[in-house]
């Protein structure tokens, strides 16, 4: 059910425009060149509605309810009704999932291109979750965003505009004082201006209280006294009366029909059908009436908004109205059902309220709070709540505790509450014991309960159907919020990593981190962390993936043990092997040991990549897909059968052996169009030294005109004759030395077998073989003099031309890194020193050269 956002909340007022605000408008103007947000930031009156409504595009005044992120984006979503394609939003917001639908909203707003928003009072709706939504707003392209507030603080990573920019000059003054009461000196307008001391609101007040004849002795800066200039001159029964309509700051103009003479005195505006009264007018009124009438008429405001079906509106009023009580009731009436559809900020807000006395007693409320706490990721605090409102007797906290150990993934913690759940609230709990099974590794016993979906068929060894399932569903994962892991985004991307795209997997997780990072969530930034590692250590990024296991991990404290075992195995696979004990403690220890095997074979891989073997110990709980990749591990020949039931091994994904053996059963399979291949990785490293590993073991030749000859060819393609030549050998010389080096890389080759790593006419490397690392063609490769120590007089002529045309590569690039890195190459270039002149690496250039200078003993 769609939130209801009243019409009038999209309709900019329709301000006076007596004056002319150039000055401020061309301040706005030029601060859009500089950010895609502006804050007009200051008190009532200041005229900043109407400045921003000089400026065309989409309007939205928020109020407290707003607060709550959920309601927000509601706002949003009716302002750009009939401008985007927003089915989709509304039906995750409605669902509850509000950080999925920003990103939706973002995706579907982006067709839209350069356009204005502008978000009104939005300090009566400052938030966490909402200064989230802010800067998420500020990622569009093309969007311009424009705040009104009354206070900067929160949104200082945007362009500020306060209260000295917004005040009135003279000559606006004057133009206000001709429109408003042209009778009075420019002496009393001037000083008049002086004592409000450039408020806008202030003056206006103060011109229309002169212009009945009131003299200005009193002044007037703030909405104090605001209260003496409005009554003056007015009869008593209009002020009784606009108090009283006053306190709900709108009412059907039919209501107020006794007040229209004095509109302007008012300041009162009118909007489709109803009169509006300006905030500061709304307090100063208020004050006329007593306590008691202002209670009655905020209760009978609440009882007409639950009649609509408005009930957070009704909340609002009944808060008000100081009637706690009744909010409290409207609570645990309703605040599960405002759950559902994903306030979870308005219900916690609307309960901080409530005083603990108040609270006594009420366990329905205990055990919203939890719920609530639980749906905002705050996992610590959920179970201290659950675990409270258990003790006094609430037995349906055994459900929300065995929700809050199935949200962390923690069967074993789970398995006593899901148990007390399934004896107490059989039909309600089958499915969390359900799915508690399935966390336990017990997949037959979770589907004979029903469990399905891609979490079951991930578990059953079946990835790449349970990506294809995901794949196909809209958004699935909707069924219990929070809603960041299990079956949705960061599900996804995960089974990316496993069984699909890795640079998707990679985008996944980042939308994942985003929307953990809207919504709060340190579990779901730990989690998206871990994912984004998975990612980037499938697509060979290790540095990368190292610093979001890190990430990872340290966001995980103070969390459920839990949370760190992906990071933990991520780190594993990067060679750490205290992070694999640790890893596999906490897997037993949270009783998910399928997750342990899962996390093994993932390292295990990954060591595999890089050249080593990591050796496998037993385990428990493998699935038929993780079983059959233990089985084949180390993947020699042998292994083909597996490819051809999981062709995802071939691309680059989490458990993808080593190119050289795919490419290698591949060939065996008859799907590589190559005569032969040898199954393993060359590296050559020629910058610096010379060094050459197959399969990470270093190759030792036999004949150092061998390893020299593996070093020409490296620096491009021979005739044969020309190589003959360099080397001083003959031609039956040659034919040894070629083959030595062949046999080399090529361990086990069989007799006549076409070379794969080498070829001939002309004779060089085969640089297109994947399989194939030269440090040569590698732009992260440290600068360096190439064959260092080889001794040879083409490879020396050959190194010092390659170091030249690499320092005026550099030379020729506009960034100052490179002009730096030229010098380091040589401390003598004048020309790379004249560059650096200037700059913020000046004195580190300088440095350098002396350095070479003292070396050479031509500086003293």
């Amino acid at each position: 059910m769609p939130y209801p956002v009243p019409t009038l909340r999209l309709l900019p007022p329709r301000t006076a425009k007596e004056v002319r605000r150039d000055r401020p408008r061309r301040l706005v103007e030029e601060a859009f060149r500089q950010s895609p947000g502006v804050v007009l930031a200051a008190g009532a009156g200041y005229g900043k509605t109407s400045l921003a409504s000089e400026f065309s595009g989409v309007y939205v005044a928020l109020a407290e309810e707003a607060k709550d992120p959920a309601v927000f984006l509601w706002h949003l979503l009716a302002a750009y009704q009939g401008r985007a394609e927003l089915q989709q939003v509304a039906e995750l917001l409605e669902a509850g999932a509000w950080p999925r639908a920003l990103e939706a909203l973002l995706g579907a707003l982006e067709p839209l291109g350069f356009h204005l928003l502008v978000l009104d009072e939005v300090h009566r709706a400052e938030s966490p979750g909402v200064l989230k939504v802010v800067q998420g707003l500020v990622r569009l392209p093309g969007l311009r965003l424009l705040l009104l507030s009354r206070r900067a603080t929160p949104f200082a990573f945007l362009t500020v505009l306060s209260e000295g920019e917004l005040a009135f000059d003279p000559e606006e003054a004057c133009q206000l004082a001709r429109a408003l009461a042209p009778e009075l000196p420019a002496f009393e307008v001037e000083r008049a201006l002086s004592l409000v001391k450039g408020w806008p609101l202030g003056l206006r007040v103060v011109l229309l209280a002169m212009r009945r004849g009131l003299k200005p002795e009193l002044a007037l800066e703030s909405a104090e006294g605001l209260l003496a200039y409005l009554a003056y001159g007015l009869p008593e029964e209009v002020l009784r009366e606009a108090s009283r309509l006053a306190l709900l700051g709108e009412v059907p103009e039919a209501e107020g029909q006794v007040l229209l003479p004095f509109a302007e005195d008012l300041l009162l505006e009118r909007r489709e059908g109803k009169l509006c009264f300006h905030p500061l007018v709304r307090s100063a009124l208020k004050t006329l009436l007593s306590e008691a009438e202002a209670r009655g008429l905020l209760t009978k405001a609440a009882e007409e908004a639950l009649a609509r079906g408005e009930g957070v509106r009704a909340a609002e009023f009944l808060l008000e109205a100081g009637r706690l009580g009744h909010v409290a009731d409207l609570l645990a009436q309703e605040g599960l059902s405002w759950l559902a559809r994903g306030l979870t900020y308005t219900v916690l807000r609307l309960l901080a309220h409530l005083p603990e006395a108040l609270r006594r007693g009420r366990h329905k409320l205990g055990l919203l709070e939890a719920e609530a706490l639980r749906q905002a990721g705050r996992y610590q605090e959920a179970e201290a709540a659950y675990q409270k409102v258990l003790r006094a007797g609430e037995t349906r906290a055994y459900l929300g505790l065995a929700r809050l150990f199935l949200d962390t993934v923690e069967p074993a913690r789970g398995r006593p509450y899901v148990e007390e759940a399934c004896r107490l609230f059989p039909e309600e709990a089958q499915q969390l014991l359900a799915e508690n099974l399935l966390n336990e590794g017990r997949v037959e016993e979770a589907e004979a309960l029903g469990f399905s979906g891609p979490r079951l068929l991930l578990r059953q060894g079946r990835p790449a159907e349970a990506l294809a399932c995901l794949r196909e569903s809209a958004d699935p994962g909707l069924h219990r919020p929070p809603q960041n892991h299990r079956e949705g985004t960061l599900l996804r991307a995960l089974l990316e990593c496993v069984a699909g795209d890795a640079e998707e997997g990679l985008r996944g997780a980042e939308r994942g981190l985003r929307e953990a990072e809207v919504l709060g969530s340190p579990f779901g930034m730990s989690l998206a962390q871990a994912r984004r590692g998975h990612a980037l250590l499938a697509l060979h990024r290790l540095e990368e993936a190292k610093t979001a296991y890190q990430s990872a991990l340290a966001m995980a404290e103070g969390g459920p043990a839990r949370l760190k075992v992906e990071a933990l195995g991520g780190l594993a696979a990067l060679g750490d092997e205290e992070a694999y004990r640790e890893m596999v403690r906490l897997a037993r220890t949270a009783g998910d040991l399928w997750v342990e095997g899962f996390l093994t074979l993932m390292v295990a891989v990954a060591w595999l990549r890089r050249g080593e073997v990591f050796s496998l110990p037993a385990l428990p709980l493998l699935d038929p897909f993780l079983r059959a990749m233990a089985e084949a591990y180390p993947f020699g020949d042998g292994w083909e059968g597996l490819l051809r039931v999981y062709p995802f091994l071939a691309h680059r994904t989490l458990f993808s052996p080593p190119v050289s053996r795919v490419r290698r059963a591949l060939w065996r399979l008859g799907r590589l169009p190559v005569p032969y291949h040898p199954g393993v990785r060359v590296e050559i490293r020629v910058l610096r030294g010379f060094e050459v590993r197959v399969e990470g073991r270093p190759v030792r030749f036999r004949r150092d005109k061998a390893r020299l000859l593996l070093a020409l060819l490296a620096t491009g393609d021979w005739a044969k004759e020309d190589l003959e030549e360099v080397l001083s050998v003959s031609a039956g010389e040659f034919r040894v030395l070629w083959w030595e080096v062949v046999s080399a890389l090529e361990p086990g080759r069989p007799k006549g077998a076409k070379p794969y790593f080498l070829r001939q006419r002309p004779y060089g490397l085969n640089r297109e073989a994947p399989e194939l690392y030269l440090d040569l063609q590698d732009p992260e490769a440290p600068l360096a003099l190439p064959f260092r120590g080889l001794g040879h007089p083409f490879l020396e002529d050959w190194a010092r031309a390659y170091l030249e045309e690499r320092r005026q590569g550099l030379l020729r690039s506009p960034r100052l890194e490179d002009w730096l890195l030229a010098l380091r190459l040589d401390p003598l270039d004048e020309e790379a020193l004249r560059r650096l002149q200037g700059t913020s690496a000046q004195e580190e250039g300088l440095l350098l050269h002396r350095r070479a200078l003292r070396e050479l003993g031509w500086e003293g």
